[in-house]
């Protein structure tokens, strides 16, 4: 059997807490489906079009995350904010993931800082998106619309990336704002220069006690994940340095190996695959070092046969549940042998998600989509399959109504579920 491996040499930084005054953070660590405003959210505007909890939860190499799920901004209707103590001096910093899994048809703000006790009116360092031809731009604007600073790059549908957007008060002049974005790989170790400013404010001064998310159009398709909201540059790190990281597919299993120069408060590694580069799957553990500035080797073998390519990443875990993510590594491995349906991408979905599965054994397999009462609402796939091969069948729920519905995988005597979630 041929023998085929990636290698993929990095130096980097797994991030960690230190000493910093967090204000809040929001990792959305509640039921899907539940509305926001049931977990500490208050709504300010909109009487429809609720903002829902969504999963998975959005991930970003090397950013501070401690699992939960999402925030659907999709829809033109609620607005909410969260209110925190009023900063009368320095500065406010808030950080997020955030990902669009369609383009938006016209320029709007998302995200805002505001007062506390909080007002319709005060709304300051207005985050904005703006479609550009297959992507989008990020503009920020001190408090109106008609100063909006755009970036001139274009950024990526379908792709997360980490927004830190910066309010500044100072004494005896109009406060500034800023913001950064950082794709993966990039260093946000240190604050450097901003994407976006600093601009300075041209409406009254506030005291920022309040963040806020604002749904502006029927059609926006915005996921917002892991926000924290802290007084200095949180997103400091104390390195879990790597030296190598890599994977080896031969004889029906894949061979993972890293290398660490040094670690600090380091709990160990969770192993994670994924067939698609979205959706990860935890399929091992390793214990880490703790804190040890010596070199350390780490191996683990994931007994997984897969026709094409897989990719893997490594969760690191803190002795205080802080969690940070590797980059992803990638190899083409062997042939599946298995009987597996993997979770549907995207999920939640409107109006149609894709569904892919492999069998053991050739022969007919049938895929079937029910609603919560047990009801059949769609046929998908009936017919011959052979084993080794992986299925992608297309799921179209357009005449269906928004709600959770079940995908069930059949093939004689096996049978596998995945929940559905239709958010229109």
């Amino acid at each position: 059997m041929n023998k085929k491996s990636f290698f993929f040499l990095i130096v980097m930084a797994f991030a960690v807490n230190t000493s910093f005054a967090q204000i809040l953070v929001e990792n959305f660590n509640y039921p899907a489906g539940d509305s926001l405003t049931g977990h500490g959210w208050t709504r300010h505007s909109g009487t429809s079009g609720t903002i829902l909890v969504g999963t998975p939860g959005l991930e970003f190499p090397n950013y501070i995350v401690t699992g939960g799920n999402n925030a659907l901004l999709y829809q033109n209707g609620e607005d909410i904010n969260k209110t925190f103590d009023s900063l009368t001096a320095g500065s406010v910093y808030t950080s997020m993931l955030v990902k669009l899994t369609a383009n938006i048809p016209a320029a709007g703000y998302f995200f805002h800082y505001g007062r506390n006790p909080f007002n319709t009116f005060d709304f300051r360092a207005r985050t904005w998106l703006k479609p550009d031809g297959a992507g989008y731009r990020i503009g920020l604007s001190p408090s109106g619309n008609a100063d909006t600073v755009f970036t001139t790059e274009v950024f990526n549908i379908d792709s997360t990336y980490l927004f830190v957007i910066k309010y500044t008060v100072v004494d005896a002049a109009s406060d500034s704002i800023s913001m950064w974005i950082f794709k993966p790989g990039d260093n946000f170790a240190t604050e450097v220069a901003p994407t976006i400013g600093p601009l300075s404010m041209a409406a009254a001064d506030i005291s920022p006690g309040s963040i806020a998310f604002r749904q502006f159009n029927t059609d926006q398709r915005i996921i917002v994940d892991n926000i924290q909201v802290s007084n200095s540059w949180l997103l400091n790190v104390v390195p879990v340095e790597f030296v190598s990281f890599s994977a080896t597919a031969q004889n029906g299993k894949v061979d993972l190996a890293w290398q660490t120069a040094s670690e600090t408060n380091n709990k160990g590694f969770e192993i994670e695959r994924s067939l698609d580069n979205k959706n990860f799957t935890v399929v091992g553990y390793v214990d880490g070092r703790g804190t040890t500035t010596q070199t350390s080797v780490y191996n683990f073998s994931d007994k997984f046969d897969v026709n094409g390519t897989v990719y893997y990443r490594l969760k690191q875990i803190d002795f205080d549940g802080t969690t940070a993510f590797s980059n992803t590594i990638e190899v083409e491995s062997n042939l599946i042998t298995g009987f597996e349906m993997f979770q549907n991408y995207p999920n939640p979905f409107n109006p149609s998600t894709t569904i892919k599965f492999t069998v053991a054994e050739t022969g007919m397999a049938s895929l079937k989509v029910f609603n919560v009462t047990g009801e059949l609402v769609a046929n998908l796939f009936n017919q011959t399959v052979e084993k080794g091969t992986v299925y992608t069948v297309n799921f179209d729920a357009s005449k269906l109504n928004s709600g959770v519905y079940f995908a069930q995988l059949s093939q004689g005597s096996n049978v596998k579920n995945i929940k559905l979630i239709l958010n229109k």
